[in-house]
């Protein structure tokens, strides 16, 4: 499964409703726009359970939207979709804010925590906030053939040791681990720079006890991070894979992505995603918890135009 939660705001707080396999959708779902979307997340209102502050659950949930059509605010993250490729991420932002007018779109960098974050629910009343030990086991990608197009690892450049290390990326982010890090790292190869496009990355200056970390996925609880390294300055770059680049004198230098190939692929992917498939009954992928038969076929050609509406307004053609 790839659960997704999505949140509507309204006069009586924010409810949510769950989607067993919305999380691989999600920002094909958001390139309908808002008139599909509302009518759609209408389901949270009638439907939804009030968004909880304890925290159950966030450990599952793998995608999620909030919409606040009163401050006409739209917050989502993914963990998967060309909103997380690093080729297509900047294309695909575009795409939502040009499907999106008016509203103020932003990524959720804290997964579900920051949903909740948004709604006014503190993250100290998350009962795994500050117990959470970062158990994935950190794992080198020696063995895998490397570099290859769309690699999902963690970049790890450290100054001091000019070093470049390759971490296969897990659910958790390595700037999580503190400083035991380095001492992991100092056991494994040492990959001199990759050229490639990735998913995260985390640069480390060991000399003057500076770290900077940033991702296109999530990170629950990505606000303590600097806590996990006490003694050390440490900047969110969010997705900012720029920032790394200039830090990392080199040994983080990916190609450029297209963008123009980019906004093309990624209209193409939600135009598929929209057109109805047969299966004794129209349907559309993605959206499971939001109807997944006759009214999302309904809506099908509103978002088809929709898509291409938004194409138009960014390429201008």
């Amino acid at each position: 499964m790839n659960p997704a939660v999505y949140v509507l705001g309204g006069p009586d707080g924010y409810r949510a409703i769950t989607d067993d396999w919305g999380a691989a959708s999600v920002d094909l779902d958001l390139l309908a726009g808002p008139d599909t979307l509302m009518v759609l997340m209408g389901r949270a209102s009638a439907y939804g359970q009030p968004l909880s502050g304890t925290g159950e659950g966030d450990d599952d949930v793998q995608g999620g939207v909030l919409v606040d059509p009163e401050r006409k605010v739209l917050l989502f993250f993914a963990l998967e979709g060309p909103s997380v490729d690093m080729r297509t991420r900047r294309a695909t932002l575009a795409l939502v804010r040009a499907a999106w007018p008016g509203w103020d779109v932003r990524w959720a960098y804290g997964g579900r925590t920051g949903l909740r974050a948004y709604a006014g629910l503190d993250p100290a009343d998350d009962p795994d906030r500050d117990k959470r030990v970062w158990e994935s086991d950190l794992s080198e990608t020696d063995g895998v053939a490397l570099p290859y197009p769309g690699a999902e690892v963690t970049v790890v450049t450290l100054d001091g040791a000019d070093r470049c290390h390759l971490v296969c990326y897990a659910f958790d982010h390595p700037v999580m681990y503190g400083p035991a890090l380095l001492d992991w790292l100092a056991a494994t190869t040492d990959h001199g720079a990759y050229h490639e496009l990735t998913v995260a990355g985390l640069h480390v200056d060991t000399e003057r006890r500076r770290v900077g970390w940033w991702l296109t996925s999530n990170q629950p609880h990505h606000d303590i991070a600097a806590a996990r390294w006490p003694g050390w300055t440490v900047e969110f770059w969010e997705d900012r894979w720029a920032d790394h680049r200039t830090a990392s004198g080199g040994r983080f230098d990916p190609t450029e992505p297209d963008d123009a190939a980019a906004l093309t692929d990624v209209r193409d992917a939600a135009l598929q995603h929209w057109t109805p498939i047969r299966h004794g009954q129209d349907g559309i992928p993605g959206l499971a918890g939001l109807d997944h038969r006759g009214p999302v076929s309904r809506q099908g050609p509103a978002a088809r135009a929709a898509i291409e509406e938004a194409y138009r307004s960014v390429t201008g053609g």
